[in-house]
């Protein structure tokens, strides 16, 4: 016989009277009152039995300063997580805590491939086995949803839960970007909590068959979505000076990390778990999940609590959009639309924050992230996938045409490659190339709305790719914007795209862009990296991800130097790579490393990402001046025999000053 689901009505109305009989929301958060988030704040403490657990999470901040995370754990007392020793009420505080701590320990100092200690891993275990989950692993639930706290305990909380009334409960650094990170998630989870009622009287007027009821809700819903849209996503603001700006570079590094699954293909608390987004997929019909993304979503599903897994279970049930698609009252019909539009439209809830995930995501593969939460390879990736992802709900309507480019204007200046490269970073005035076009953004940099970083990245090379992967092309606020800043027209001269030139061009551009992101990865040593340091401080911590800067730049781009780029521009084999003969030394003095010691590593540190730069510039001004006479001279190959030498001495000179350079940091 086939199981017919609770109301949703029902479902809730028995999550909130278990909840206060029991007093706690171990099955899920769910009430009429605040939505998929507790009703109450989260526990900010464990009995005394369990303090040393609270004492961890209040210095979190300051051990990540101090690199002492690993050490701390490695000396904490092994507490019992079982029903005898901690009552079910902390279960929930617990999870948060050991989740986020066991995280930190191979987070915090990526180097390091020591087991978990037993002091954490063991109690973790124990509290998830209670919890009903079949493996441990840090959920959506334990980091974003019951890590808060009221800002001023001493006022009620209100709802919804706004970023600037609440404070996460257990942080790591604790720096602006952590805070807001999180908690413009929580924030746009409570700002959904009237969905939850429009959604339940939503599957009433369903079973009852009244279009207008079923009417009236989905345009409450289209409201509430148009909302958290307009108030809640864009509180994580990648631009300089605004209330609430994440900083995309010290996000990458010391916020995005922690989270990654510790296992292969492990669950994470990827946004794709938000109860939110599985409830407005319900609502409007997605029936595809066939995207990379899509298939995490039902995994990720399947992993929420049970009030969580009941109440969507109920309401998808109800098949709403099949009912309102095939009723005849046009008003449902449309508002059915509306609200797919608002949700999963070119410019609804899902396209903003793909727009504001990719310029983070781009960034922070540029700057040596390479796995996401999700388990993407390439951070790169990450926003075809929620492209492709967003098309798997139904469409409210077709993509916005593709607006076409202004024709260039007669007489319009002609503009080579060799001329774009050398307008990057580096130039007096910064410039891009879009289709056949080339843009000054020197003076629109600061306005971007994806802030700086993202198109730093692309000055003085083809931004065309991520132009149209980002669907700008099709924004017409965007291309009339951009017509303003046009500068001139790119000019192929004959015989130049394929070949020779083409080979040049192709690594001129990748280390143009690679000089650009080396600028935006060192930025990290003037930033603040914890709450237990200032802007600009000189901690273990920031050193630590400086020291990665150059090393990265050593085994990337130094290895390319003398791999792939020195095969492609000669034909002569690759040197063997190499591996970084300073990085070691620096990074072993590090943890407990006092001012003086580390003022000494920074100095070294300091010589060994000016030869980064001296090696880069020398490397792409050959390059460019290769390029300059190919494209004036096609066919004359003989004037890039300079160019080549001046790349291989450039590189042998690098080589050597480097390793002496580490001889004296062993010394």
């Amino acid at each position: 016989m086939r199981h017919t689901p609770a109301a949703p009505g029902d479902i809730v109305d028995q999550a909130e009277s278990r909840s206060r009989g029991q007093g706690h929301d171990h099955a899920g958060p769910l009430s009429w009152t605040a939505g998929f988030t507790p009703a109450a704040p989260p526990l900010q403490r464990f009995p005394a039995s369990h303090a040393h657990w609270d004492e961890m999470a209040a210095e979190l901040p300051a051990l990540y300063a101090s690199l002492e995370v690993r050490r701390r754990l490695e000396t904490l007392p092994v507490l019992d997580a079982g029903p005898d020793a901690l009552a079910d009420a902390f279960l929930q505080r617990a999870a948060t805590v050991l989740g986020i701590v066991v995280h930190a320990y191979h987070r915090v100092e990526p180097r390091h491939e020591t087991p978990t200690p037993a002091s954490v891993l063991t109690p973790w275990h124990q509290v998830c086995a209670r919890l009903g989950r079949e493996r441990p692993f840090l959920s959506y639930l334990d980091l974003v949803v019951a890590n808060w706290r009221p800002r001023d305990p001493d006022t009620p909380t209100a709802r919804p839960l706004l970023v600037e009334a609440v404070r996460l409960l257990v942080p790591t650094v604790g720096t602006d970007e952590e805070q807001i990170f999180y908690l413009t998630q929580l924030e746009m989870l409570s700002r959904g909590t009237p969905l939850l009622t429009a959604a339940a009287d939503a599957v009433t007027a369903t079973d009852r068959n009244d279009p207008h009821t079923l009417t009236d809700r989905l345009l409450g819903m289209t409201a509430c979505v148009r909302e958290i849209t307009a108030y809640g996503l864009r509180k994580i603001e990648p631009r300089p000076g605004r209330r609430f700006h994440v900083d995309p570079v010290v996000w990458a590094k010391t916020v995005a990390p922690l989270a990654v699954p510790l296992v292969r293909h492990g669950l994470g608390p990827s946004g794709t778990a938000s109860p939110m987004f599985h409830l407005l997929d319900t609502v409007i019909g997605r029936t595809g999940y066939r995207s990379f993304i899509g298939e995490e979503a039902r995994r990720l599903r399947a992993s929420h609590p049970p009030n969580w897994r009941a109440f969507l279970e109920s309401t998808a049930a109800a098949d709403i959009s099949g009912y309102a698609t095939a009723h005849p009252h046009p008003p449902l019909r449309a508002a059915l639309t509306g609200l797919r539009a608002a949700y999963a439209g070119e410019n609804g809830l899902l396209a903003r924050h793909r727009l504001k995930v990719a310029g983070y995501l781009n960034t922070s593969y540029r700057i040596g992230r390479d796995v996401t939460i999700s388990g993407f390879p390439a951070a790169a990736r990450v926003a075809g996938e929620l492209a492709t992802s967003r098309t798997e709900r139904p469409a409210p309507e077709p993509p916005a045409p593709t607006t076409p480019h202004a024709p260039a204007p007669p007489g319009e200046r002609a503009v080579g490659f060799p001329e774009v490269l050398r307008h990057d970073h580096t130039g007096d005035r910064h410039w891009i190339v879009v289709e056949d076009g080339v843009y000054d953004v020197t003076d629109f940099l600061a306005r971007h709305p994806g802030g700086v970083a993202p198109l730093h990245s692309y000055l003085g090379t083809d931004a065309t790719a991520i132009f149209e992967e980002l669907g700008h092309h099709r924004d017409r606020v965007v291309t009339a914007r951009l017509r303003r800043l046009r500068v001139g027209r790119l000019e192929h001269p004959p015989g130049t795209g394929t070949g020779t030139y083409a080979t040049w061009l192709r690594w001129a551009t990748d280390l143009t862009r690679r000089g650009n992101a080396f600028l935006t990865d060192l930025s990290i040593r003037e930033s603040r990296t914890s709450l237990a340091s200032g802007t600009g401080d000189l901690t273990p911590y920031t050193l630590q991800f400086a020291i990665e800067a150059h090393e990265r730049f050593h085994d990337r781009t130094y290895g390319d130097i003398t791999g792939a780029l020195h095969h492609d521009l000669t034909g002569s084999p690759a040197a063997p790579p190499t591996t970084d003969p300073l990085s070691p030394h620096l990074y072993a003095a590090l943890p407990g490393a006092g001012p003086q010691t580390l003022q000494h590593l920074e100095k070294i540190w300091r010589e060994a990402i000016t030869l980064d730069q001296l090696l880069l510039h020398t490397v792409r001004s050959a390059l460019i001046a290769g390029l300059t006479h190919l494209h004036r001279h096609p066919a004359h190959l003989a004037p890039l025999l300079p160019h080549l030498a001046h790349i291989t001495t450039a590189a042998t000179t690098y080589h050597h000053t480097l390793a002496a350079l580490a001889d004296n940091a062993a010394g």
